[in-house]
């Protein structure tokens, strides 16, 4: 049945439109445009089915089934589809990460933190992780992934805002979509039953409207209905609803009608970061082919499933199975012969030699069959991720040994991931702008900190400043930011090199400040700040040992200066006591011959050598010191040459990219002037020749 809370949300304060005002005209289009989806898309739709019904192990057909029975051949099945399938779907759901928002603006880092809280706010109130994992399988089976985006009543003064599950089997689009986002879709919606009595406690007196149209879908059928179809084996009254969606004159519309009678209607309350109208449905496509079908994996899986089946069912066969060599007139009953050798414990009578009579059992036919079956599985189960990446990936790796993995294994998924990733953001981005524009009256958002404690975060919220004044805080329109989903990346980021790079350094010794690792990395930015604001807070213990250690060396120097004062004391003593005995020695006569006394220029040359030797001194502590800014220096000097080469790579990457781009639409140009030439040629001949064949006499009777 079709979600009526979510009609209440979406469509209650809308008007109803009776019979007397509604366009009969309108109804014509929006059934014609149904219409060309049924038609258009009806291989599309059974191919559908079939991926569900190999899913759900259902992988026999009815003839396949008879003939089998006719053989008596077991419909052996081992399923590797389904169980694929889960595995995509669950490791897909291993590399999810929460949505982050970046500012546009250079002092919008706050704003950023705020955008980042609403939209997880929402995801959580939605469940959008196990919605993602069913939108995910749903595009792995079906092809594609549908979800909407619904107003709710709230309690804050204005109304909530979630995320529900839209089942693609009731989805129906405009059949000439080729876009895997659905953006060139001019209409698409969702088409259910619904009970009479659950339609008129949505509105008012339609049970007296859809009289006319009870239990009858109104033309609005696919073949998704009759594998349905038993489910309503009651006699209640029911009628077709349908949600419709399309867009007119660049503004999304909708109307919920029944077919033959209008409900409802009004115009989409959803817009995108552009103020553009947007509809509250966001699909995804899995794969389109040129046909313009879309399809999932099934497709790929189903030739070596069903030879799976059929291989191992065959090989049961042969394995019950006996051929029989008679010689004739050597048994008298071929039949009770034949029924004998089939059974394990049969009993074969024949006469004559052991050569009349010989029980052949086809081994070599069964080693093929083997073969062929482990053939058929090493294709679904090397598909995808591989058992590698399922094995390794939850234990303690690295961020570059995941990452590796990741592209390893994820490489042949290349195209879904960007489809599913591209959805992801969509709607993000649309739950972010219709939370500006209804989230409008004060609500707290729950943040919760590392150390398990609740915090919360005001929007829309009016505090006084520093002079007493009132002041708007977290302002949902204010707010200008870029969002993204960092996730199953193909390529590592500069800034996980960089941050590898200073890990490396620092686990080899190298002095790498502890500031620098933590903003190189991938850590939210308040929790950034937080560690750096805890690194920057002086430590008490550390401030008493450096107290310590100062009033340590305060009291060597004052014992150095007095240890110096002292010895220049006694050097003046001694000084003293040397001129003392020379004029002792000149007064007493002493011999002729003894050392001169120093002159001024001499205590100048020794006072010229102690300088020299203490410039000596201060040089070699300068090239020490030198030695050692050039050891912190060195770190940052490879991180820029690392990047500098990153960059240089990166450019060389997009100028090879963009010259194989133009040799491409060249030889694409090429081939199609030559494809125009060809086809004039052949046009030019097939004009003559038809010319000749006109002016071509007759022959005469």
């Amino acid at each position: 049945m079709i979600n009526l809370e979510t009609l209440h949300a979406n469509y209650n304060s809308q008007g109803v439109v009776g019979p007397e005002d509604a366009d009969a005209r309108k109804l014509l289009v929006r059934r014609r445009e149904f219409e060309d989806y049924c038609s258009a898309k009806s291989r599309e739709i059974e191919e559908q089915r079939q991926s569900w019904r190999y899913y759900h192990v259902d992988q026999w057909t009815a003839d396949q089934l008879k003939i089998l029975k006719k053989r008596s051949q077991p419909p052996m099945t081992f399923d590797r589809t389904g169980r694929k399938i889960d595995s995509l779907s669950g490791t897909i759901r291993r590399l999810r990460t929460d949505p982050k928002a970046y500012p546009n603006t250079p002092n919008g880092e706050q704003g950023a933190e705020v955008a980042t809280q609403v939209i997880r706010t929402i995801n959580d109130a939605s469940f959008a992780e196990d919605l993602e994992v069913e939108c995910c399988r749903d595009a792995l089976v079906h092809g594609i992934g549908v979800s909407e985006l619904v107003l709710g009543q709230g309690d804050h003064g204005d109304p909530d805002l979630r995320f529900d599950y839209v089942d693609p089997r009731t989805f129906f689009y405009d059949p000439r979509s080729l876009r895997t986002n659905f953006t060139d879709a001019r209409f698409h919606g969702v088409y259910k039953w619904a009970d009479v009595d659950e339609l008129e406690s949505l509105v008012e007196g339609s049970a007296e409207l859809v009289k006319d149209a009870l239990n009858n879908d109104g033309g609005y059928w696919t073949a998704f209905d009759t594998d349905r179809e038993n489910l309503w084996v009651d006699s209640r009254n029911r009628v077709r609803l349908v949600d419709h969606w399309y867009k007119r004159g660049g503004m999304w519309r909708w109307c919920l009608h029944t077919g033959n009678v209008e409900l409802m209607a009004g115009d989409s309350p959803f817009f995108n970061e552009r103020g553009m109208s947007i509809s509250k449905f966001a699909a995804f496509a899995n794969m389109i082919d040129i046909d313009g079908d879309h399809y999932g994996f099934i497709r790929r899986l189903r030739g070596p499933q069903d030879a799976m089946n059929q291989h191992r069912s065959k090989s049961i066969h042969i394995m019950n199975t006996r051929q029989i060599k008679i010689q004739e007139g050597a048994v008298d009953d071929i039949e009770v012969t034949r029924r004998e050798a089939a059974r394990p414990d049969g009993t074969l009578v024949y006469r004559g030699d052991k050569s009349a009579l010989e029980v052949i059992q086809p081994e070599s036919e069964f080693l093929q069959q083997t073969e062929y079956y482990q053939d058929a599985k090493a294709e679904i189960d090397t598909f995808g991720p591989n058992q590698q990446l399922i094995q390794e990936f939850g234990q303690n790796v690295s961020g570059r040994a995941a990452n590796l993995l990741q592209q390893a294994g994820l490489a042949e998924l290349g195209p879904f991931l960007k489809n599913f990733r591209m959805w992801k953001l969509e709607r993000y981005r649309a739950c972010w702008c219709a939370a500006q524009r209804y989230w409008t009256g004060e609500r707290f958002l729950r943040v919760t900190g590392d150390a398990g404690v609740a915090q919360f975060m005001a929007i829309n919220s009016v505090e006084l400043d520093q002079y007493g004044l009132p002041m708007l805080v977290n302002m949902l329109g204010n707010i200008d930011v870029e969002i993204k989903v960092d996730e199953g990346p193909d390529t590592e980021t500069v800034m996980g090199d960089v941050f590898d790079l200073l890990m490396g350094l620092s686990q080899n010794n190298v002095p790498v400040p502890p500031q620098l690792i933590i903003e190189a990395s991938a850590l939210p930015l308040s929790e950034k700040k937080k560690l750096q604001g805890m690194l920057a807070q002086p430590d008490p213990t550390k401030q008493q040992a450096q107290a310590a250690i100062i009033q340590k060396t305060m009291a060597e120097a004052n014992l150095a200066n007095a240890q110096a004062g002292k010895a220049q004391a006694d050097a003046g003593k001694a000084q003293t006591a040397g001129l003392l005995n020379v004029a002792k020695a000149r007064t007493e006569g002493m011999p002729e011959g003894g050392p001169d006394p120093k002159t001024p220029l001499d205590y100048a040359q020794q006072m010229a050598e102690i300088n020299e030797t203490n410039a000596t001194a201060e040089h070699k502590r300068a090239s020490a010191r030198s030695l050692d800014h050039r050891a912190l220096v060195t770190p940052l000097q490879l991180l820029a040459d690392h990047s500098q080469r990153n960059a240089d790579r990166f450019g060389a990457s997009i100028e090879q990219l963009a010259n194989r781009n133009v040799d491409t639409f060249h030889r694409m140009a090429d081939r199609a002037v030559d494809d125009f030439h060809r086809g004039q040629d052949r046009a030019s001949r097939e004009r003559v020749a038809r010319f000749a064949a006109a002016n071509r006499p007759r022959p005469q009777v």
